[in-house]
C-alpha cells in the first residue's frame, strides 16, 4: 500500500487565479459595454415618448371628428372631449382625461380653426416643451401625422 504525501501534492500543483490587473481591466470593459447600453436605453426611452405623442396625437383628430359629427362644430378646447356640455347631442365621452396630456404630462397645444388651412391643430412641444426644437426635442404636429 502505498501513502502519499499530501505536502508534495500542494507543492506540484500551480497556483490558479486571477492578477489585480486582469480583474481591473475586465471592470473597465464592463463599464464602458454598461455606459454604452445606458445611453442607447435611453435614446429608446426618447424614441418611444415621440412615437407615443404621435399616436396620442392621431387619436385625438379622430376624436375631434367625432365630436364635430355628434356636435356640429370643432370643440373650443381638448377639455371639450372629456367634460359634459350639457348637449343634447354630446355622446361623449370622446376621449380620457389622460389622453389630451402628451407624455411629458403637459396638456396638447390645441386650435380651432387650425394651422396650415386644417379645421383644427393639436401640437406636443415635445421633451423641451418649447416650440421649436430638434431630434428628440421637436414638436409634434397633428399636420405631420
Amino acid at each position: 500500500m502505498k501513502i502519499q504525501n499530501r505536502n508534495n501534492t500542494f507543492k506540484n500543483k500551480k497556483q490558479q487565479g486571477f492578477s489585480l490587473i486582469e480583474i481591473l481591466v475586465v471592470m473597465v470593459i464592463m463599464a464602458s459595454i454598461m455606459g454604452i447600453v445606458a445611453n442607447s436605453i435611453g435614446n429608446n426611452k426618447k424614441k418611444a415618448k415621440l412615437k407615443e405623442a404621435e399616436i396620442k396625437i392621431s387619436k385625438l383628430k379622430m376624436s375631434v371628428e367625432s365630436f364635430n359629427t355628434d356636435m356640429g362644430y370643432y370643440p373650443r378646447s381638448l377639455d371639450a372631449l372629456v367634460n359634459d356640455n350639457g348637449d343634447a347631442n354630446w355622446l361623449g365621452p370622446y376621449a380620457k382625461k389622460k389622453e389630451i396630456k402628451d407624455p411629458w404630462n403637459e396638456p396638447f397645444n390645441y386650435s380651432a380653426p387650425g394651422q396650415h388651412d386644417e379645421e383644427f391643430s393639436i401640437i406636443s412641444y415635445g421633451n423641451d416643451k418649447a416650440p421649436g426644437g430638434s431630434k428628440f426635442d421637436k414638436d409634434i404636429n397633428s399636420w405631420d401625422i
